[in-house]
């Protein structure tokens, strides 16, 4: 599932949205913060779901895997997805404004 999702958020049809309506966020090189801490910090999270994978299987207790699951899971997948979908909004939004004023002015 991730080299999937790696294969298309590094398609030619991502790239040339992120390059129309992301020009200010787009990064050239390297990683931003967010995205050193975020690994740093998911470090103890991945090894805490496979302790408790481990362990479910080895205890066959269901309530043990299902934890694991749900630990390995990013908690903030989902307000990252908000945030993003905000920024495009946004970024629409004020794509249509600077038309519009365009329009107005001439």
């Amino acid at each position: 599932a991730i080299q999937k999702a790696i294969e298309i958020l590094s398609s030619d049809a991502v790239k040339v949205n992120a390059e129309k309506y992301m020009p200010a966020f787009a990064q050239k090189a390297g990683s931003s913060f967010a995205q050193l801490r975020s690994s740093a910090a998911n470090l103890p999270q991945q090894r805490v779901a496979e302790f408790l994978r481990v362990q479910g299987q080895h205890l066959n207790s269901r309530m043990l895997s299902t934890l694991a699951v749900r630990v390995a899971e990013d908690p903030f997948a989902k307000v990252k997805t908000m945030i993003k979908d905000l920024i495009m909004r946004l970024q629409e939004e004020a794509t249509e404004e600077a038309e519009h004023k365009g329009w107005c002015d001439t």
